[in-house]
C-alpha cells in the first residue's frame, strides 16, 4: 500500500523559544556541559574570498572572536584568502602561494550548484567552463575542489590556533565547526558542502571527541554579528534589511526585532539573493581594459594580468573608489611594460587616455562598471523594502560581505533611499568583510549542543542577539493517498483501494511548509502516516519516503507541475511483520499496519528530516537521507 495520511493528524509539537539574559552565563548553569572545554570555528566559504574566524567561550565572553589574519603567501594582514587552486606536478597551492604567473581555477564553489540553478550570464563563464574542463581532464568532481580547498583552509586554521594557544590545549577542545553557506542554496549543495567537510578531513576522529558541523545561512550570520555592532541603536519593532554583498551573490534577509533581553530577532520577510557580486564588476573592468588596450592586452602573461586586476584594481581603484567629491578625479591604472614592446607609451587617440603606460580613467568610466550590478543590487532591495512596507517600516539597510565594503555602495544606495527615511550602515576597516565569519562564532555558541538536560530546557540560547523564526523560501511536503472527499478532491485522482476497500484520491500534497511561512525554530513540524500490508511478502521492514519541493508562491494540492522531488528518506524499520499493529481492511480483513510521522525542523541553513515509530526518533543509520 502507497503512503497514507492518517485522519487524526498530530499537529505540531509546540515548544516555547527559551533563552537568558546571556550565552555564557546560561551555558555554565547547565549541570556536567562541557562548554569551557568547546572551541567554535567559523568558516566563511565564499566565492573569491574565504576567512575564518575562532573563540573559545573565554574569549567569546570577552568579546574577543579571534580573526585569521595572516595567510600563507603573503605578508599583508588581509581579512580573507583568494578562494583559488593550482595543481602543478601533484601538488597543490591555494590561496595566496599561487605563483602571480600561474592561472587558477577559481569560482570552484559555483560548480556545485546545478546548471539550471545558475544564472543563464554564469553558466557559460569563461573561469566556469575552465572549471568543467579541469572536473573532465582531472576526474575530480566540484565536492573534491572544495575538499582540496577546505583542506588546506582547514589545517592554517589548525596552525594559527595552536601557535596561539599551544598544541596541547587545543587537543583538549571538543570543536564545534559552523560553515556558512549561501542563502539561495538549495539542501542538495548543502549536503554536497557537507560531503567535502568530511573529504577535507574537518570531521577526523580527536582525541577529545567528534568535531561537531553545522551551517548557517551567510546573511543570518553576518545580521548575529552586525545587528549588535557596538553603539548602534536597536529597538523592538525595528526592521533591518542585511545585505551580504559577497563576490558571487548578493543575499538579503530582512529581520524585525522581536524582543531586547536578549535580542530576538524575526524573518520579516521572504529572503531574496541574485548573482550581482563583486565578481561582475571585476569582469566589466577587465573588459574595459581589454577594449581599451585593443591587441596590446594579448601581449600580457598571466603575471601581467594578475598585475592589472589584483594590485591596480582590487588594492586599489576598487575599494576606494566613489563619486563624492571625486567627479573630476582621474583613477589612474599602470599596465605592464610587455603590452607596449614595439610601441609607444602613450595614446591620446581615444578616451581614456593612455601616458606613460599608464590609463587615465575618468569617474564616469568607472562607475560605468558598477553600473550593472548595482542595478541587481537595487532591484533585490527594493523588492524587500517593498515586501516589508506592507507591514511594517524599514529602518535600515547592513552592508557586510567583500563588496558590502565599498564606500561607492555605501554612497550608491545612502543617495537612493535618503529621502525615504531609510539609514545605511556600514563599518569600517575589514569588519563588513570578516561579519559572515563572526556571526557564524554566535551561531556557534548560540545552537551549541548540551546535555541532554540542557537540550530538553531549551531549543536556542543567546547572548546579545538570536533569530528565533524564519520566512520559508519554497514550499516542502509529501505526497500521499488521502481518502477521496467529494467536491474537495479532483475526479480525476480518484481510485479504489481494494486492500482497505475504500476510495481515495492519489498523490495529494501534504505541505509542512509553504512558501512564505513564518517558521519557528522551536517549533518542529509533524504530519502522521501509514502503510498498510495484506500478506507478509508485501512487507520488505523498510520504506521510502519522497520529500518535495515547489518554488511557487501557491503550491498545488496534488503532485503536479512545478512540484520536484528534494530528496528522499530511506528507512530501515528492523520491526518484525507479527509485530505490527491491525487493523480491519476491506470486508473485514485482518490487515498489518506500520504508523508512523515523519518531522521536520526548521535549522536556518537546511530543513532536518527525521522518521519516528511509537515515540521513538529513528537512529541516523536507520533513517538515510539522499538528495536529488
Amino acid at each position: 500500500m502507497g503512503l497514507t495520511k492518517k485522519n487524526s493528524d498530530l499537529g505540531e509539537k509546540s515548544k516555547n523559544p527559551w533563552s537568558v539574559r546571556g550565552l555564557v552565563s546560561r551555558l555554565k548553569s547547565i549541570s556536567d556541559s562541557e562548554f569551557d572545554d568547546l572551541l567554535v570555528i567559523g568558516i566563511d566559504f565564499g566565492t573569491t574570498y574565504s576567512g575564518a574566524a575562532w573563540a573559545t567561550i573565554a574569549d567569546f565572553e570577552a568579546e574577543q572572536i579571534q580573526l585569521i589574519t595572516s595567510w600563507p603567501g603573503t605578508g599583508r594582514e588581509e581579512g580573507k584568502a583568494p578562494t583559488e587552486l593550482f595543481y602543478e606536478d601533484r601538488r597543490l597551492m591555494w590561496g595566496y602561494t599561487i605563483p602571480s604567473d600561474a592561472d587558477p581555477i577559481r569560482w570552484f564553489k559555483l560548480l556545485l550548484l546545478r546548471e539550471e540553478d545558475l544564472a543563464s550570464e554564469l553558466r557559460d563563464s569563461e573561469f566556469l567552463l575552465r572549471g568543467r574542463k579541469m572536473l573532465r581532464e582531472s576526474g575530480k568532481t566540484a565536492v573534491n575542489l572544495i575538499a582540496d580547498y577546505l583542506r588546506a583552509l582547514w589545517d592554517h586554521i589548525l596552525d594559527t590556533i595552536h601557535k596561539a594557544r599551544g598544541r596541547s590545549v587545543v587537543e583538549g577542545l571538543a570543536i564545534r565547526v559552523i560553515i556558512t553557506v549561501p542563502a539561495i542554496w538549495k539542501d542538495y549543495a548543502r549536503q554536497g558542502m557537507e560531503e567535502a567537510a568530511r573529504e577535507a578531513g574537518i570531521l577526523d576522529t580527536r582525541p577529545a571527541g567528534p568535531t561537531t558541523l553545522a551551517f548557517a545561512p551567510e546573511p543570518e550570520a553576518a545580521a548575529l554579528a552586525s545587528i549588535c555592532e557596538s553603539g548602534r541603536k536597536v529597538e523592538t519593532g525595528d526592521v533591518f534589511v542585511i545585505c551580504d554583498a559577497g563576490g558571487g551573490t548578493v543575499d538579503l534577509i530582512s529581520y524585525e526585532i522581536g524582543g531586547m533581553d536578549p535580542i530576538a530577532m524575526h524573518e520579516a520577510v521572504v529572503g531574496t539573493g541574485g548573482l550581482c557580486g563583486g565578481i561582475f564588476i571585476d569582469e566589466a573592468f577587465e573588459s574595459m581594459v581589454k577594449s581599451r588596450l585593443g591587441r596590446k592586452w594579448n601581449k600580457l602573461t598571466q603575471n601581467g594580468i594578475k598585475e592589472i586586476m589584483k594590485n591596480e584594481w582590487e588594492y586599489a581603484v576598487k575599494p576606494q573608489f566613489k563619486l563624492e567629491n571625486d567627479m573630476g578625479k582621474d583613477y589612474i591604472v599602470a599596465v605592464p611594460a610587455e603590452a607596449f614592446e614595439g610601441s609607444n607609451l602613450d595614446d591620446d587617440s581615444k578616451e581614456p587616455v593612455i601616458r606613460g603606460g599608464r590609463i587615465h580613467f575618468a569617474s564616469s568610466d568607472i562607475q560605468k562598471v558598477f553600473a550593472a550590478p548595482f542595478r541587481g543590487i537595487e532591484a533585490l532591495v527594493d523588492g524587500q523594502i517593498k515586501k516589508i512596507k506592507e507591514r511594517s517600516f524599514t529602518k535600515g539597510i547592513i552592508l557586510v560581505g567583500g563588496l558590502g565594503s565599498s564606500p561607492y555602495l555605501y554612497e550608491h544606495l545612502r543617495r537612493r533611499y535618503n529621502g525615504k527615511k531609510i539609514e545605511v550602515f556600514q563599518s569600517t576597516g575589514i569588519r563588513p568583510r570578516t561579519a559572515i565569519c563572526r556571526g557564524a562564532i554566535f551561531k556557534g555558541f548560540a545552537d551549541a549542543p548540551g546535555s541532554e538536560q540542557a537540550n530538553k530546557e531549551a531549543i536556542s540560547v543567546t547572548s546579545r542577539v538570536n533569530v528565533v523564526s524564519t520566512i520559508a523560501r519554497m514550499s516542502l511536503g509529501v505526497a500521499f493517498d488521502a481518502f477521496f472527499i467529494e467536491g474537495q478532491h479532483r475526479p480525476q485522482d480518484k481510485f479504489f483501494d481494494k486492500l482497505e476497500g475504500v476510495w481515495r484520491a492519489r498523490a495529494q500534497m501534504e505541505w509542512y511548509l509553504r512558501k512564505g511561512d513564518n517558521v519557528s525554530k522551536a517549533q518542529p513540524k509533524v504530519k502522521s502516516f501509514y502503510r498498510s500490508y495484506g500478506k507478509k511478502k508485501e512487507y520488505k521492514q523498510s520504506c521510502h519516503n519522497t520529500i518535495y519541493q515547489c518554488d511557487e508562491d501557491d503550491p498545488p494540492l496534488q503532485l503536479a507541475t512545478g512540484v520536484h522531488e528534494l530528496c528522499s528518506i530511506k528507512c530501515d524499520m528492523n520491526i518484525p511483520y507479527d509485530e505490527l499493529d491491525e487493523m480491519e481492511g476491506a470486508k473485514g480483513r485482518v490487515l498489518k499496519k506500520f504508523d508512523y510521522d515523519i518531522e521536520m525542523i526548521p535549522s536556518g541553513a537546511s530543513n532536518e528530516f527525521s522518521i519516528i515509530y511509537k515515540g521513538k526518533k529513528l537512529a541516523s543509520q536507520e533513517a538515510h537521507i539522499e538528495f536529488q
